[in-house]
């Protein structure tokens, strides 16, 4: 049927043109019984194959057909029809709108649903329809953006991205581009990009809260402090209360070495959120550096106890435990850390010598032995097991 169909529209067009100036250069029905990106894939493959007879005066349609049916008399009481206007909502949508123009958010689905599944290549393409038709520039070149970022090429990417913000500047495009910086290492840059989105209009509190941490975030990744110290503090002043940024400030001071204003920081985060285990955990390394072991053991134990997936924190923890031979707490964490964590065998080299000072022979031992089996030349491992021979006796 669809041949006949063809062949039948063929020569209609070609004896109405036959009077102008104009000839059929080709009709190509699409499927209609596969699913959309099968439709999409060979209406691109229809579009290629038109390539060859191409010229400066060749212009393509698509076109929509269906069998005309009889009229059919309504019954009696039946519903009144929908006027033209309604029924013409529940049309199929198209490519092309009505007055010939391309019918963008038609367009930009399928060309997302093509991007969700992997398919760059094709909805790259339908995103260079839509840039070369005049509308939608921006967006356009943004989401072109993401399929070369999705394709690993991230200077074109790079390019396009700039583009879209020379066009239309939105956040979410300086978000993106700033992203992709950060996965190059280029921190000041994504700082800057990101300083660039605060001129954006009408910008919410919301939006510029956040605009304000991310650029700490990457002025401190860029080892500039006082560029990050006076953006986490407009943070502050958007939202007096917010722990993560107080959390961060602690940080920042700590790293100066400025311990009271670290300190006042990290109390101030608490303050909000107790269980914001990052400025538990910075409590600990200030104590540490007042020299109050004690505190900072305590500390520690806390912050690990909301939060265990904190390779730092067991650090200290451990240390603080070997040099206030107070060994039963971080036992019990290093134990749990270890059952998340990849095989380490310093680490059970740690727990192993906690369980000794605890008296706890025989899971010193096996954690010894399974240190051993990782790594038969551990010196420190080697020299524990001799200890532990001594009170249960040789391996056997």
């Amino acid at each position: 049927m669809n041949q006949d169909v063809t062949h039948t529209l063929h020569e209609v067009i070609r004896k109405q043109l036959h009077q102008t100036d104009f000839d059929v250069v080709g009709i190509v029905p699409i499927p209609t019984h596969n699913d959309r990106m099968v439709r999409l894939r060979t209406l691109q493959e229809m579009l290629e194959d038109f390539e060859e007879f191409r010229s400066s005066d060749t212009i393509d349609y698509l076109l929509q057909i269906k069998p005309r049916r009889q009229p059919q008399a309504p019954p009696q009481n039946s519903v009144p029809a929908r006027s033209e206007g309604s029924s013409s909502r529940n049309a199929p949508e198209s490519i092309y709108l009505p007055n010939g123009k391309l019918n963008i958010p038609y367009l930009l689905k399928n060309a997302d649903l093509l991007f969700d599944s992997g398919e760059f290549t094709l909805a790259k393409n339908i995103y260079k329809t839509i840039l070369k038709g005049g509308d939608n520039t921006s967006v356009a070149l943004f989401r072109i953006g993401r399929c070369l970022e999705a394709e690993g090429k991230q200077e074109e990417a790079h390019a396009h991205y700039e583009e879209s913000i020379a066009y239309h500047p939105t956040l979410e495009s300086f978000q993106r581009l700033s992203a992709l910086l950060l996965r190059q290492s280029k921190d000041q840059q994504a700082a800057e990009t990101l300083e660039r989105a605060l001129h954006i209009k009408d910008l919410g509190s919301n939006a510029r809260f956040e605009l304000h941490k991310a650029i700490g975030n990457c002025w401190t990744r860029a080892k500039n402090d006082e560029n990050a110290e006076i953006h986490f503090k407009k943070a502050l002043e958007v939202n007096p209360t917010a722990d993560e940024i107080r959390a961060n400030l602690g940080a920042l001071y700590l790293q100066s070495n400025k311990i009271s204003d670290a300190k006042r920081h990290f109390r101030d985060a608490t303050a909000s959120n107790p269980s914001n285990f990052q400025a538990i955990a910075g409590l600990g390394s200030c104590c540490l550096a007042e020299g109050d072991k004690k505190s900072a053991h305590d500390y520690f134990a806390q912050a690990l106890g909301i939060e265990l997936n904190n390779s730092t924190a067991i650090f200290y923890l451990v240390k603080c435990a070997y040099e206030l031979k107070t060994y039963a707490v971080a036992a019990k964490i290093l134990d749990e850390y270890i059952q998340i964590s990849p095989v380490n065998p310093n680490l059970l080299y740690s727990l192993a010598g906690l369980q000794f000072h605890l008296g706890r022979i025989t899971e010193s031992k096996a954690t010894t032995s399974r240190i051993l089996e990782l790594q038969p030349q551990h010196a420190g491992a080697k020299e524990l097991m001799m200890m532990i021979e001594r009170y249960s006796g040789p391996a056997a």
